[in-house]
């Protein structure tokens, strides 16, 4: 069984202040993630994980 492991996220406290987003409290990626940390953070829930699929389903 092909196992991933997600990469870690985190919360407004531990980024850069040019990174923080008003209204967003957790579920940041670290500044310099790779390509293939972005996309597997497309499975882990977050808001705007919810916010990517609601919006690319119903477009596909």
């Amino acid at each position: 069984m092909l196992s991933l492991k997600l990469p870690r996220l985190l919360s407004i406290n531990q980024v850069p202040k040019g990174y923080q987003e008003q209204g967003i409290l957790f579920g940041y990626r670290p500044p310099r993630s790779s390509a293939a940390d972005c996309l597997l953070s497309v499975f882990q829930m977050t808001n705007e994980t919810l916010n990517i699929w609601t919006h690319f389903v119903p477009a596909w």
